[in-house]
């Protein structure tokens, strides 16, 4: 693995914080943690789908104009239809 090195006039500094939660605050935490790990799961299999439908088509000799767009990795372009704010009309 890379070292990290800061750049020179940079100053690195970093806290580490102890948690000592009950046992229903552990459960919620582990819950909130395994729907964001639930999240990014999904959000990574969304955007490689696209991906590899782009590498299949291209090797069918699809022009590149054709082939499908490229999914952005944006939050509000990563939101699910149905939890996108509304707009005002």
């Amino acid at each position: 693995m890379k070292e990290f090195r800061p750049q020179a006039g940079f100053v690195v500094q970093a806290y580490r914080f102890a948690l000592d939660a009950n046992a229903a605050q552990e459960r919620a935490l582990r819950s909130h943690c395994g729907a964001a790990r639930a999240a990014y799961n999904w959000a990574v299999a969304w955007v490689e789908t696209s991906w590899w439908q782009r590498k299949a088509e291209a090797t069918y000799g699809i022009p590149e104009h054709q082939l499908p767009e490229w999914r952005p990795w944006s939050l509000p372009s990563l939101r699910r239809p149905s939890t996108r704010p509304s707009t005002p009309t």
